[in-house]
């Protein structure tokens, strides 16, 4: 009887996550040199979400290289100060901090975040899905911890030598920026650190990546 129950559940919930998605469909905004950006509004905030999706020249290697580098992350993630791992579980899960600096006059945000990275042993494709983990630290002075964040970076291997990237972004900053603001320039960051991912990854084509399969 309980493994019908959880049987039963399982079946309710992927489908109401079907409908959901069928009733909330992805909407293209524009192209920037390069970048699709797609977006859609979240039911309960009214806040937009994101999905860019673009492809590079590069191997596996070294987009899963770049992805993992935490202290590199501010030389190419938009208006990111800091970045460190707070807790390290294995070579593909962990717990990350992170601070955005944010224009006046609002506070900066910071954020805590636990992440999983797979890789799919047949098609190679790599998948890392961050959530707010913003009770693992303490909330500083100053500064607006985000404690909504959901993100998903998927790295596909394409058959003529490219890496699609594709990002997806559902998140509230919180404390007094306006709704409509947060959505007229939702895409503006996203945009351009997917712009400076590009500019960082030749740095990386020798790098190693001992879980990653290619």
């Amino acid at each position: 009887m309980r493994c019908l129950t959880m049987l039963l559940w399982l079946t309710t919930s992927l489908t109401l996550h079907h409908l959901s998605a069928q009733n909330n469909p992805w909407k293209f905004r524009h192209d920037h040199n390069g970048v699709q950006v797609y977006t859609r509004k979240d039911s309960a905030t009214g806040i937009l979400e994101l999905k860019l999706r673009t492809e590079v020249k590069a191997s596996l290697r070294a987009v899963v290289a770049l992805a993992s580098d935490i202290p590199n992350l501010k030389n190419w993630a938009y208006r990111l100060k800091e970045s460190y791992v707070v807790k390290e579980i294995s070579q593909t899960e962990g717990y990350l901090y992170m601070r955005t600096d944010f224009p006046l006059p609002f506070s900066d945000r910071d954020m805590v975040v636990h992440y999983v990275m797979k890789q799919d042993a047949h098609t190679k494709q790599v998948t890392s899905v961050s959530k707010s983990a913003h009770h693992m630290m303490p909330e500083k002075d100053g500064i607006v911890r985000i404690k909504t964040l959901e993100t998903r970076w998927t790295y596909t291997p394409l058959a003529n030598g490219m890496i699609r990237l594709e990002y997806q972004l559902k998140s509230d900053p919180a404390g007094n920026i306006p709704k409509w603001l947060i959505n007229l320039a939702a895409d503006d960051g996203p945009v351009k650190s997917i712009v400076g991912l590009k500019q960082q990854l030749a740095k990386y084509e020798n790098a190693t990546v001992s879980f990653l399969k290619e």
